[in-house]
């Protein structure tokens, strides 16, 4: 018979470890990553790459021969005439009504640097906007923290009531056989059934928290998350005594400069000589032969040599312009920088404080503990009621609800800190 039990024992054992095993699991980690890619913004990055790669490749279309179909018809008050009549030569007179259709091909040579300045010009915009979408995807990690800590502390919050409970029952079993043997009264019992409903009415608070938590995190991530999912405690963040600040939004401020600094060379590369071979063909009347009062072919080629002039006049105010937009961006991320400094002073402090009160959270759940161990030998002996072991257990139990709180609280004051600072 022992034999058998202790197979029926093992049995069930095994079978636990299986379904433990078989637990889902969820890490803070793996929130940021599925949260990252559910959002929108991860394809409006990938958009904005194929845009920005399509708008490279119509800078380089520019060194194509550039070709133009043109047609026009007019007609004038008056056309070339010879003031003077020749023996025996006659010049018909041209017709005022004129027509003519030609086909230009312009082919650059030297463009004086424009299309290389506006395909870099391109490559910046491009990173602005990805790096944009950089900025509101890491906003997204402050609300993946405080849903996924809500959820893990209402989580330790219930394992810390069940244990309650579990302490319950057994001196319930202890008062009723007190009251079967005459030493306590009924009171006493229901006293602690009350207490045992009350730590039931917690369990359920903590699991709508949680539920509440859960259901915002499935949002965020796009995933279904189930309910017995078990989320993993953090180990802990890096020091926060490190305070140089990598925010995506530096590089954002880096990236708007240097879209300045790129505008300034265009405005240079503008004003540059232009050279081009061109060739322009057509049919009209009159053709080259303005002499000749008939439809003809006609076609021409050439260098072309292009100085703008005006350019040279607008180009140093432009290029102030273009400075103090720089300059302003310097300042934004001085101010960026000023604030983050002021949020990592005061997110130290958040760290330093729960940090300290854990360490007290410690003594304090261990003296509660010894109390209501003293509290519970002398409820077993009819030395006090169940109304004061109550209060004893009330005290425990608040003690250690604190200490996962602060440790909570201390774990994501951590993460917070490395949030601001951009890691």
């Amino acid at each position: 018979m022992n034999n058998k039990f202790f197979i029926i024992f093992c049995l069930l054992f095994c079978s636990l470890q299986v379904m433990a095993q078989n637990k889902p699991l969820l890490t803070l980690e793996q929130c940021y990553a599925l949260a990252a890619t559910n959002s929108p913004m991860a394809q409006q990055k990938a958009l904005t790459i194929t845009a920005g790669n399509l708008a490279e490749k119509n800078q380089n279309l520019k060194w194509l021969p550039q070709v133009d179909l043109n047609a026009q018809a007019t007609y004038q008050s008056e056309v070339t005439s010879f003031p003077v009549k020749l023996p025996g030569v006659t010049v018909d007179e041209l017709s005022k009504d004129q027509y003519k259709g030609t086909l230009e091909i312009v082919q650059p040579i030297y463009d004086g640097g424009l299309i290389s300045r506006q395909k870099k010009l391109q490559q910046i915009i491009t990173g602005i906007e990805n790096q944009k979408v950089e900025v509101d995807l890491y906003q997204l990690r402050s609300k993946v923290n405080s849903y996924f800590f809500t959820a893990l502390l209402m989580e330790e919050n219930t394992a810390l009531m069940n244990i309650v409970k579990e302490d319950l029952n057994n001196n319930i079993k202890k008062v009723s056989a007190q009251v079967a043997n005459g030493i306590a009264t009924n009171s006493q019992v229901d006293v602690l059934q009350a207490e045992l409903l009350k730590a039931s009415q917690k369990i359920v608070e903590f699991n709508a928290v949680k539920k509440g938590a859960v259901q915002m995190l499935e949002i965020l991530t796009g995933t279904a998350i189930a309910e017995n999912t078990s989320f993993i405690r953090p180990s802990g963040a890096a020091d926060v005594a490190e305070v140089t600040s990598v925010r995506p939004e530096l590089k954002l401020f880096d990236f708007q400069k240097q879209q300045f600094q790129q505008q300034s060379k265009l405005i240079s590369a503008r004003t540059n000589p232009k050279f081009s071979l061109f060739t322009n063909g057509g049919y009209g009347r009159p053709g080259l032969n303005q002499l000749k009062n008939e439809f003809q072919w006609f076609y021409m080629g050439g260098v072309k040599l292009s100085i703008p002039i005006m350019s040279h006049f607008t180009k140093q105010k432009e290029k102030n312009l273009v400075k103090i937009q720089e300059q302003i961006v310097d300042i934004q991320k001085e101010n960026f920088l000023n604030s983050n400094r002021q949020l990592l002073v005061q997110q130290k402090n958040e760290v330093e404080k729960y940090r300290q009160l854990v360490a007290t959270d410690a003594e304090i759940v261990l003296l509660r503990k010894k109390i209501k161990k003293n509290a519970s030998f002398k409820l077993e002996n009819g030395i006090i009621t169940s109304t004061d072991y109550i209060i004893e257990l009330n005290a425990e139990n608040q003690s250690m609800l604190n200490q996962k709180l602060h440790e909570i609280q201390w774990l994501q004051a951590q993460y917070n800190y490395q949030l601001i600072l951009g890691k």
